[in-house]
């Protein structure tokens, strides 16, 4: 009898050990790409920053083009002609001459501008604002971008982070399954407790799928910002697991947008765009004063086969000359009234932004303050979660609980885990766009928040 109890225990494990459902091999992506070497991948190669230095190498050539106004100007000539001519004088209107020759000349002129109503000193102070607003353009670009990569960084994080999540729960059903599978091959549990881990496995196997969907998708947008080829992250540029420690001490609104104030650099480049206008408008104005240069040079005439006799010329010359154009049918009022509007128009843009600046840091402020809080209760509810689910496992491993008291417990540890993994997340993005919003971030590649 002994033997016979033995072999059957034998056989319902083996039934069991067939009959258990395929474990899938849900793989964790793993990486060991920084926040930081993100960031320099990014700042190094994406096409947008690149542009936007090139746009500062125009705005300097610019600035020569302007400046160069305070030089003379050479212009050098030369011209070969072969002249067929007819001249009757007045004097005697009956001698008519015809004659054919070649013509040779040569020459050479200097102009300087000595004055010309400070138009030039105006236009390579816009010429100079201009570069400012590039620059300042570049840094934005920059401010921009890094709060772009940041982004898509965390979120591919949370999207590993649920995916564990899954994974754990995933396992732990997926024992409870086996357990409840020889239960009931020996007829001590029902084939719907058994199924009922089944059902929550493949649940636990569909959040895992979902979250790597989410993942890959994050990671091509990742690799769209660091310019890689195709958009194709490789798998050991897979984000580095997030770390939860450590928190940001968030300083006062008021020190935050004065911060802003003072750094942001779209703020600086509308600045520099309103200067450069103003010296426009100025330009345009010296257009109402003469003009005043210097001209000097020298000239060679040969002409030669002339029945008479062949002659030169040769002169040199210097001078002064002065122009002033006394009308133009409203050009130039034309000209300072578009100035004028466009500048009135970066004034109230300017006004737009700051109000945009102030509503964007209060709303990061409160996202990142509410997130650490609640992350802070979240975590310490899954501590807790933690401890009930240990507790309510073991009184149902003893029959002590039945199964939806285990169900219950175990969906909400998957919840807490989750929500800890998305308010952290949540915390850190929201930093970041504090940090972005008050033109902190451009500081942060070397010295990144923990990611």
């Amino acid at each position: 009898m002994m033997k016979q109890t033995t072999l059957l225990l034998v056989l319902l494990l083996c039934i069991a050990a067939t009959g258990v459902a395929k474990e899938s091999a849900l793989v964790v992506p793993q990486g060991r790409l920084t926040l930081d070497e993100a960031w320099q991948a990014a700042l190094d190669n994406y096409p947008g920053i690149l542009e936007a230095q090139q746009r500062i190498e125009a705005a300097q050539a610019v600035l020569k083009q302007a400046r160069s106004a305070y030089l003379p100007t050479i212009a050098a000539q030369a011209g070969a002609k072969t002249m067929d001519t007819t001249s009757q004088p007045d004097w005697n209107p009956y001698k008519r001459t015809d004659e054919a020759f070649n013509e040779m000349s040569v020459g050479i002129r200097l102009t300087w501008l000595l004055f010309d109503g400070f138009s030039r000193e105006a236009n390579t102070l816009a010429a100079t604002h201009g570069v400012t607003l590039r620059k300042q353009r570049l840094v934005d670009t920059r401010r921009l971008l890094l709060k772009a990569v940041a982004t898509a960084y965390y979120q591919a994080q949370l999207a590993v982070e649920v995916m564990v999540v899954a994974k754990k729960n995933q396992e732990f059903n997926q024992i409870l399954e086996k357990d409840a599978r020889i239960k009931w091959q020996v007829g001590t549990a029902p084939e719907a407790e058994m199924l009922n881990f089944s059902v929550k496995a493949l649940q636990a196997e569909s959040d895992f799928l979902t979250a790597e969907r989410d993942f890959k998708i994050v990671c091509a947008a990742l690799a769209q910002l660091m310019a890689l080829p195709q958009a194709h992250l490789p798998g050991e540029l897979y984000p580095v697991r997030v770390t939860k420690k450590g928190d940001s001490p968030l300083g006062t609104f008021d020190s935050d947008y004065q911060f802003a104030l003072d750094h942001r650099p779209d703020l600086k480049a509308l600045d520099a765009g309103v200067l450069a206008q103003e010296q426009l408008v100025r330009a345009e104005k010296g257009n109402y004063a003469p003009t005043i240069a210097l001209v000097t040079g020298a000239g060679y005439l040969s002409q030669d086969d002339i029945t008479v006799m062949d002659q030169e010329e040769h002169e040199t010359y210097v001078g002064i000359v002065a122009s002033w154009e006394v009308y133009t049918g409203g050009r130039r009022q034309g000209k300072i009234r578009e100035i004028t509007a466009d500048l009135r128009a970066l004034s109230q843009q300017r006004n737009q932004l700051l109000l945009a600046i102030g509503a964007s840091i209060r709303q990061s402020r409160d996202r990142a303050e509410t997130a650490f809080e609640t992350y802070d209760r979240q975590k310490r509810t899954l501590e807790l979660t933690q401890r009930i689910r240990e507790h309510v496992e073991t009184a149902y491993r003893a029959g002590a609980l039945p199964l939806t008291r285990l169900n219950q417990v175990q969906t909400d540890l998957v919840r807490a885990s989750g929500a800890v993994a998305l308010t952290w997340i949540q915390y850190r993005i929201a930093l970041v766009n504090l940090a972005a919003e008050t033109g902190r971030i451009d500081s942060l590649p070397g010295s990144a928040p923990n990611s």
